[in-house]
């Protein structure tokens, strides 16, 4: 206390210091978000438009500084060239900068001012993989701060839009209507194997021109064994989260949870490939209230009451 009367300004100064380093040690430079990869390395961008046009670019070399620019290394930057297999079994005889099949630009206010960042996320169908990357604006310019990537291979050959599975955008939790608006990245990612299909869904938000993860869940899964006793009981369970107020006007969100399982053998096979008939045979369902906590800038379990998930009483 006395060397804060004496040298306010020193005092103040190794305060925010301080801060700044333990705010630093809690974000991690490289995240794993279920099957996506987040790297919080920051790299100068000309603009997000120009970085969207040169990914759309018929020139390799133009391509190429772009997809790095996104955050690509440079081996997810090519994909081979295979020999046709009409001249005997196929092999690699070259490469070439991958071409994205879709492009998306979108900018919303991700953090607590009214300063909107920039998002441009993409898919290669052809190798199977989906890639998105934020940025802040940096004076007249802007900052790459967080690339992520996911090889999301089992959502290709479903009813689902691979990229909007992929990266949307979700109101935050405060009052709708607001000025800015406020938002949250939701990436879902997903994987799995034999019988097994997981998917993981994360909420992030800026925080200090970080990328942050404020909340992360489970949101579909599916399992069933093939070589197990017929018929097989396939184990479905769902997750939604939505932002709503909570206890005393307090906002945060719920966290919804349904489960529910079929036999495989007695439903057709395009219930694999079409969601929301899987989702008919949920059935259990449970609510977990969230509230947002504004220090920590996270989602924090809460303990409130859910009217919403509340039977009526007759």
């Amino acid at each position: 206390m006395e060397l804060a009367r004496v040298f306010p300004k020193l005092f103040l100064l190794l305060f925010a210091v301080i801060c700044a380093d333990a705010f630093a040690q809690t974000i991690k430079p490289v995240e794993d978000l279920g099957y996506t990869v987040v790297n919080r390395d920051h790299v100068l961008w000309p603009s997000p438009e120009s970085v969207l046009t040169d990914l759309r670019s018929a020139n390799e070399e133009t391509r190429l500084k772009a997809l790095k620019l996104a955050g690509l290394s440079d081996q997810q930057a090519h994909e081979a060239i295979w020999s046709p297999g009409n001249e005997g079994p196929s092999k690699v005889i070259g490469q070439a900068v991958v071409t994205p099949s879709r492009t998306e630009l979108m900018y919303a206010a991700l953090g607590e001012g009214a300063s909107e960042q920039a998002i441009i996320a993409f898919e290669v169908r052809s190798l199977q993989s989906t890639y998105a990357a934020v940025a802040v604006q940096k004076g007249k310019g802007w900052e790459r701060v967080a690339p992520m990537d996911c090889w999301c291979k089992y959502d290709m050959n479903t009813d689902q839009d691979m990229l909007a599975e992929f990266v949307s955008l979700r109101p935050a939790a405060e009052p709708p209507h607001g000025t800015p608006q406020h938002y949250e990245l939701v990436i879902r990612s997903s994987g799995g194997g034999t019988g097994i299909y997981t998917q993981y869904e994360a909420h992030l938000r800026v925080n200090r021109n970080e990328l942050s993860n404020s909340l992360q869940f489970v949101s579909r899964s599916r399992s069933n064994n093939p070589t197990g006793p017929t018929p097989a009981s396939v184990t479905l369970e769902r997750r939604w989260f939505t932002v709503a107020p909570i206890a005393n006007g307090v906002w945060g969100g719920i966290l919804v949870e349904a489960k529910g399982t079929f036999a495989a053998n007695k439903y057709p096979e395009i219930e694999w490939n079409m969601r929301p008939l899987q989702d008919m045979h949920l059935q259990r369902i449970a609510c977990v209230a969230y509230r947002w906590n504004e220090k920590s800038f996270r989602y924090e379990r809460s303990n409130a009451a859910i009217p919403a998930c509340q039977v009526p009483v007759k």
